[in-house]
């Protein structure tokens, strides 16, 4: 449960904001994505999630042979 604090003073103007407690946010992935090779790291208050293609879902690239003659 997440709790916040907020108060306003407006003849010497103070203002405080607190907020404690736990914190979660969920969300669905695409299909695309290798759940097997996620990898999360949190450096500096910043959090970087990688959330890597499935092989099969990335762009391929086909060769095609084109005949001048025709």
């Amino acid at each position: 449960m997440r709790k916040s604090e907020s108060a306003v003073t407006e003849d010497s103007y103070l203002r405080v904001e607190r907020a404690f407690g736990s914190f979660s946010r969920g969300f669905s992935l695409p299909s695309t994505v290798n759940s097997e090779a996620i990898r999360a790291e949190y450096k500096d208050g910043v959090l970087t999630v990688t959330l890597p293609k499935r092989e099969e879902s990335k762009p391929r690239q086909i060769k095609v042979a084109v005949n001048a003659n025709s």
